[in-house]
């Protein structure tokens, strides 16, 4: 029994980043992540318009709403990652896609009362967050191309969101935003057997579900996740390096939700149609596989972080271009030009900085550190949205969120560039693999002997 445990140990290292196996896992993911954490984001611009005019709110009341959802988010995306690396990914997936969707199905019933709108909201929030379990599932499932295959799963995630804002505007042409609402829970509830029969743990190869021997329950062995190489959770939480990189995320993906939030608006003030905003998203989206592709053969290839100040400056270029452009000034071609070189930029950063998390940290605290980095960004995400709708109330213009988001790009951009070398390596032969190697050895170990 040892030696067939120690054979098939090497093969799983000898395993291609792209084989079959861990293809399916990804797109699995793929799958979930897209319907149950992205999908609540991606809806919500949409049915600002439709339901203020129905219930009478102030767009600072509805943009409260994703306050709360990134409030209860970023607080519960602690807990969920604390669970994925003590007992496991799949509970937390299941919950997510499960209640996530029951609550997408409550949302439909929604009425005047803001005090509701807010409470589903925050439990969209809270059952979303969640989705760290899939960034961990596909941080510990490649590694010697690490870089090019979040870029690959990022450009399927690319795909998948390029589709959600046509599907919405179309299921809220089609069936009302009620309608839109109930069809997106009912897709939640489809990708739960996904989650059950396709995902593993992170270090298995194969669900808890056909692992597990067919004992009594009393005799079964507890089901533990393996132990990853990788920083402890304090050793992350003292490392500057670590809030730098929170901190990046807190300009760029944080600010950026507010844009997200008021997009579909803010275009239409421009002079341009409803189907004209959902039309330059989705293209923005589809480009923004080039930079998803783009910023992870980077960060393989140079084998550090500073490649990704690059797209933090085109994020800037692209609000400021969105900033000054309208209907009559530069019309369609230049809004898809400044939506597409956001989408880009957005697509190489998201997986980046998960890139760096594993780079810098390993995975044995994987899942806290990156809900540590959601906490913050998602607070950020939580102040954005009402704070840009504050701005536009007062001042009847969008105009100072366009610089503020620029400001932000550009400060993360200098902040990529302070950063230093990677201390787990990102392929074979790599200086910094062996160092990782001998301190993964020492922490496995000591975990052992504990």
């Amino acid at each position: 029994m040892p030696e067939r445990e120690r054979e098939r140990g090497v093969a799983e290292r000898d395993e291609s980043d792209f084989s079959p196996r861990k293809m399916s896992i990804a797109l699995a993911c793929l799958l979930g992540s897209t319907f149950v954490p992205f999908v609540q984001a991606t809806t919500s611009p949409f049915m600002m318009l439709p339901m203020i005019r129905d219930f009478g709110w102030t767009r600072t009341d509805y943009a409260f709403a994703s306050t709360f959802m990134f409030v209860f988010g970023s607080i519960t995306a602690l807990v969920f990652g604390r669970v994925a690396d003590r007992i496991g990914v799949r509970p937390i997936l299941l919950t997510g896609a499960i209640f996530g969707g029951a609550t997408m199905i409550l949302l439909s019933f929604q009425n005047a009362e803001l005090w509701r709108l807010y409470g589903t909201y925050a439990l969209l929030g809270t059952f979303g967050s969640s989705g760290v379990g899939y960034t961990k599932v596909i941080g510990s499932l490649f590694t010697r191309h690490r870089g090019k295959a979040l870029a690959l799963f990022g450009a399927e995630s690319t795909v998948a969101l390029a589709i959600l804002p046509i599907l919405t505007n179309t299921l809220i042409a089609d069936f009302g935003w009620r309608g839109a609402y109930v069809a997106f829970g009912l897709i939640m509830f489809c990708v739960v057997p996904v989650i059950y029969f396709a995902i593993p743990e992170p270090g298995e190869t194969s669900p808890a579900w056909a692992k597990r021997p067919l004992l009594p329950a009393a005799a079964r062995p507890p089901m533990q996740p393996p132990v990853l190489e990788g920083m402890t959770a304090a050793e992350v939480r003292g490392s500057r390096t670590f809030w730098l990189i929170v901190l990046t995320a807190v300009l760029i993906g944080g600010l950026y939700q507010g844009l997200i939030t008021h997009i579909v608006a803010a275009i239409v003030d421009k002079g341009f149609s409803s189907a004209a905003a959902a039309g330059a998203m989705s293209a923005s989206t589809l480009v923004g596989l080039v930079g998803a592709f783009a910023g992870g053969f980077a960060l393989d290839h140079f084998r550090g972080p500073k490649v990704l100040s690059i797209f933090a400056g085109l994020l800037a270029v692209g609000v400021f271009l969105l900033g000054i452009l309208s209907a009559s000034a530069g019309g369609l071609p230049l809004l898809i030009v400044a939506t597409a070189l956001q989408g880009a930029a957005i697509s190489a950063m998201r997986p980046g900085l998960t890139y760096l998390l594993t780079r810098f940290f390993g995975l044995r605290a994987f899942g806290e550190a990156n809900a540590i980095q959601v906490v913050f960004s998602g607070l950020a995400m939580a102040a954005s949205p009402p704070l840009f709708g504050v701005i536009y109330d007062r001042v009847g213009s969008y105009a100072p969120m366009y610089w503020i988001l620029a400001g932000g790009a550009a400060a993360a951009a200098v902040v990529f560039l302070l950063l230093g070398p990677y201390r787990y390596g990102s392929g074979a032969g790599d200086p910094s693999d062996m160092a990782g190697d001998a301190e993964t050895g020492a922490l496995t170990a000591a975990s052992a002997q504990s």
